[in-house]
C-alpha cells in the first residue's frame, strides 16, 4: 500500500501518537481525514478539520504543522511571493513553539525532534527563496541540530538523510558573497551532496521515500536538470493521482523538455478542477493550456 503522505518523515511518527490522554478515536480519525484531504489537495476540507482539531487540543502541534504546509506547498510549487512566505512562516511558528514545549517536557520525544527538524528545514528553504540567507542559515542550522539528534540514534536513517540533504543543498545554494558566513560557522556542504543524501532516502524501502522524491523533483527542476526532474514527477503522479499540484509540476517540466502535447493535456485536465484555495493554480493551468493550443495551431 502506497503511503498517503509525502512529508512522512514527520507524519509517520506523528501517526504513532495514539496513546496520549488528550486524544480520542474521534480526534485521531479527524486528523487522519484531514491529512488525507491535504495530500489529495482538497484543502478546504482539510483546513476546516485542522481548525476543529486546534480548538479541541490547543497543545497539539500536528494540525498546526499540516495547516502551515498549505501555504508552504503553494510557495514551494506554484508561486513564490512574499505573502505566501509570510503566511507559512507565521503558521509554522505556532507549530514550532508547541513542538518545543512538548520537547522541553519530554527531551527524549523523537517525534518532536522529527517535527522540529522538518519545520526548521522548510523554514530555511522559504527564507532562502526570499533571499534572506541569514535567516535561512540560522533556520537550517537549528533544523540540522535536531537532525544530528536523529543521526546519533541511527546514522543510516532515511529520514535523517532527508534533513541532511536539505541542509547540504541550502549551504550549496548560498551566494558566493555570503559564503564567509558559512565558513566562519564551520559549515560544510554542497548541492551534489544534498542530492546524494536525498537519492539514498528516495531509493530506500522506508516510508519516507516519497518525501525525498518530491524534494528531488523540485530541486532538479530548480537546477534546470529537467529529465531528472521528470522521472521523479512521474513517480509522484502515479502514487498520488488526485494531487493537482504534482500534475501541474509534471506539466511544466514536460513543456520545458519540449513535450508540449502531453503538457497541454495535463494543463487542460487541471483547468477543469474545482479547488477554491488553489484557484491560482487552476487559472495558470487554463492559461497554459490555451497558450500551448495556440502554439500548436499556429505551427
Amino acid at each position: 500500500m502506497i503511503p498517503m503522505v509525502l512529508f512522512v518523515t514527520i507524519f509517520a511518527s506523528l501517526s504513532l501518537i495514539t496513546s496520549q490522554p488528550d486524544t480520542s478515536a474521534t480526534y485521531d480519525e479527524k486528523l487522519q481525514e484531514g491529512i488525507e484531504a491535504f495530500y489529495n489537495t482538497e484543502w478546504e476540507v482539510a483546513e476546516n478539520l485542522f481548525q476543529e482539531l486546534m480548538e479541541e487540543d490547543e497543545k497539539d502541534p500536528q494540525p498546526h504543522f499540516f495547516s502551515s504546509m498549505m501555504p508552504f506547498w503553494e510557495y514551494f510549487f506554484i508561486e513564490q511571493n512574499e505573502e505566501l512566505a509570510d503566511e507559512f512562516l507565521n503558521r509554522s511558528e505556532k507549530a514550532v513553539n508547541l513542538s518545543e514545549q512538548k520537547l522541553d517536557s519530554s527531551p527524549d520525544d523523537t517525534t518532536m525532534v522529527l517535527l522540529l527538524s522538518g519545520l526548521h528545514g522548510y523554514r530555511s528553504l522559504v527564507a532562502a527563496g526570499e533571499s534572506n540567507y541569514r535567516v535561512a542559515i540560522r533556520s537550517g542550522m537549528t533544523g540540522f541540530s535536531y537532525t544530528r539528534k536523529l543521526l546519533s540514534l541511527d546514522t543510516d536513517r532515511p529520514d535523517a538523510r532527508i534533513g541532511r540533504g536539505m541542509f547540504y543543498y541550502m549551504l550549496g545554494s548560498v551566494p558566493s558573497e555570503l559564503k564567509w558566513a558559512t565558513n566562519i560557522a564551520g559549515l560544510k556542504g554542497d548541492i551534489e551532496q544534498g542530492f546524494e543524501e536525498l537519492k539514498i532516502a528516495a531509493e530506500s524501502d522506508s516510508y519516507v521515500s516519497n518525501d525525498a522524491i518530491m524534494l528531488l523533483m523540485y530541486l532538479y527542476n530548480k537546477e534546470e536538470r529537467y529529465e531528472e526532474a521528470l522521472s521523479y514527477a512521474e513517480e509522484l503522479t502515479e502514487r498520488l493521482p488526485k494531487n493537482i499540484i504534482f500534475k501541474f509540476k509534471k506539466a511544466e517540466i514536460l513543456e520545458k523538455i519540449g513535450n508540449k502535447d502531453q503538457a497541454r493535456e495535463l494543463f487542460a485536465e487541471i483547468a477543469k478542477s474545482n479547488h477554491q484555495r488553489l484557484s491560482t493554480l487552476i487559472k495558470k493551468s487554463k492559461e497554459k493550456a490555451e497558450q500551448l493550443t495556440d502554439l500548436t495551431q499556429n505551427y
